[in-house]
């Protein structure tokens, strides 16, 4: 706008030619056609917001600015102990490795033998043990039962392996899955780092991007550059700004992405 202004006044001195005011009145048209857009999108994705967390879609919510200017890259020490002591799927994966190893002691104790003790006491009136006499009688006894397995045609031998080879699927998808874990860990450093040196060289960008365009703004005032100049100007600015945005937005997303490999997203 203040483009605008200034060159509706070079214009009414005769200073440039109506071509130049009509492709900054065009160029501002485009940009607050895009302002309204993004006003529509922010709108649409706040009600998006409240749709996801049970909210009125028409509640008013405000939100922080979690694009944080100040970052730092991160150095990978003991994330990958740290995520696979969190995760849930390790978890998991040691309940069946643990089960597994239960249904190996089952099938072994197959080949143990079985012992079994009973005792009775028998009350009887009349009393067999004195005349059949009209009075109460008693009697005990005490069994042992001893069962050795000797032979059973290697019927307990293969159950016996089918359990040991499940013990083993187990232990082997557990040792994958920890190097896989791992691998999620290093990217997910990798990744991050990516994004801050992307911010860096975005803020980089912005600061030459301002500085050109204050350059060009300063020569066009003293007649040295056109008004395409300072409009490609302004474009490059708006770009790096973007840049700079989508690379803060980057760095949010793969600094979650990392909570979640670690398992400290909640």
């Amino acid at each position: 706008e203040k483009l605008n202004t200034d060159l509706e006044n070079y214009y009414s001195e005769g200073i440039i030619i109506k071509n130049d005011l009509l492709k900054v009145r065009v160029k501002m048209n485009e940009a607050q056609l895009n302002l309204v857009k993004a006003k529509n999108g922010y709108t649409l994705a706040k009600m998006a917001l409240c749709q996801q967390v049970g909210l009125p879609l028409n509640q008013e919510i405000i939100l922080a600015d979690s694009l944080s200017t100040t970052l730092e890259p991160i150095v990978e020490q003991s994330f990958a102990d740290t995520a696979i002591s969190k995760r849930p799927e390790i978890e998991a994966l040691y309940q069946t490795i643990n089960i597994a190893k239960s249904g190996v002691n089952l099938m072994k104790s197959r080949y143990m033998p079985n012992i079994g003790l009973s005792a009775n006491y028998l009350l009887s009136n009349p009393n067999p043990y004195n005349g059949m006499r009209e009075e109460f009688g008693g009697d005990w006894n005490v069994g042992v039962a001893v069962n050795i397995p000797i032979f059973h045609w290697n019927d307990r031998g293969h159950t016996l392996n089918a359990a040991r080879s499940e013990q083993r699927v187990a232990e082997l998808k557990m040792e994958e899955a920890k190097e896989l874990i791992s691998l999620q860990v290093q990217q997910a450093v990798f990744t991050l780092n990516e994004s801050v040196k992307k911010i860096e060289m975005a803020e980089e960008n912005l600061k030459q991007a301002e500085e050109n365009l204050k350059v060009t703004n300063d020569a066009l005032e003293v007649g040295t550059q056109k008004t395409t100049d300072v409009l490609e100007a302004q474009s490059m600015w708006q770009n790096a700004y973007s840049d700079l945005i989508d690379a803060r937005m980057e760095y949010r997303m793969n600094l979650v992405n990392l909570k979640r490999v670690l398992g400290n997203l909640k």
